[in-house]
């Protein structure tokens, strides 16, 4: 199924490492300072995790990782499969993105 949705977020298979279709490609080596803060969310099973995590240890040398959450026992699309994860998951975006955005200390 990766081929099939490979192929149909991207067709061209050399625009692939570009780092605006893929930010976390092994490719990309980027110089992150002065990025956003960013909260990286991956889940334990995903085939994407590896690339998730890689980007996050980028993020955090850059000092723009405010928090990496892996979700336990899930794969890529558990919010579709399991809405309770996916409640949780989504309070802890909208908390960080509350936060990102206050002007208060947290």
């Amino acid at each position: 199924m990766a081929d099939i949705f490979d192929n149909a977020y991207l067709p061209d298979r050399t625009r692939r490492s570009d780092p605006l279709a893929s930010p976390a490609h092994p490719s990309d080596t980027a110089d992150l300072t002065g990025i956003a803060p960013a909260l990286v969310v991956t889940a334990e099973h995903d085939l994407l995790r590896a690339e998730g995590t890689r980007y996050g240890e980028r993020l955090r040398k850059a000092g723009a990782l405010v928090d990496h959450h892996d979700v336990p026992g899930a794969d890529h699309g558990y919010d579709q499969k399991d809405p309770e994860t996916a409640r949780k998951i989504y309070a802890l975006i909208a908390r960080h993105a509350r936060e990102a955005t206050s002007l208060e200390t947290p």
